[in-house]
């Protein structure tokens, strides 16, 4: 399902990758170990090279493959978010970026997540945004909808019931990306310059996307 033709319009998006590596950079110290679900070519450690304790993994054997190729110095394995082989209590940070929708049980997910960080450890999610005016415009041509290995869309509220379920404390909800307008260079414009000047989120609810920062109890 998810082997090379799945990614064949993935980009790099160096913007996006740029402002998550300097947020890690701002919570973490460089002994710090990372770890991003859903790594796909691992382009977000190109942006944490000087970082020596960097994992990625991915469902993809085709993607782990391209994320060795391109190294980043990260150490890359092919692996299911709802089963991560790693010991408890083991890292600082998780992401999870455009991957809670993928999973069949993305409660287990965040259940994962929580076991393998250390305590007030960050987890950090991005995924669709149910509330998002692109959603309410397009309808059934939504972004989101478009990709038949979303099954798991959820609200705010179920997204929020699974994280305090599962030890977190939430410290920040926010919408971000502005990607999904009708006029797509328009938005991709908009959406670019929002990363340039650090303000790709929002208090607003309008947003493509939901991003939930919870930490560890």
């Amino acid at each position: 399902m998810y082997e090379e033709a799945y990614f064949k319009n993935y980009k790099e998006q160096s913007f996006k990758w740029k402002f998550w590596g300097r947020y890690i950079r701002k919570k973490t110290q460089k002994e710090n170990n990372i770890l991003e679900i859903g790594c796909t070519y691992g382009y977000l450690f190109k942006y944490l090279k000087d970082y020596p304790n960097k994992y990625g993994i991915d469902i993809s054997e085709h993607a782990i493959k391209q994320a060795r190729m391109l190294s980043q110095g990260a150490e890359y394995k092919v692996m299911d978010a709802q089963k991560l082989d790693f010991k408890d209590n083991f890292f600082s940070v998780v992401l999870a970026i455009d991957v809670m929708e993928h999973l069949k049980n993305p409660e287990k997910g965040i259940k994962e997540a929580s076991r393998v960080l250390k305590e007030d450890g960050l987890f950090i999610m991005v995924t669709p945004n149910l509330e998002s005016y692109s959603r309410k415009v397009k309808k059934d041509l939504w972004f989101a909808y478009q990709d038949p290995t979303h099954i798991s869309i959820l609200q705010k509220e179920q997204w929020i019931e699974f994280l305090e379920k599962n030890n977190f404390t939430i410290k920040k909800i926010r919408t971000i990306d502005m990607f999904d307008m009708l006029n797509k260079n328009i938005s991709s414009t908009i959406n670019l310059l929002s990363y340039i000047l650090s303000i790709p989120h929002s208090k607003s609810k309008k947003r493509d996307n939901l991003l939930i920062i919870a930490r560890k109890n």
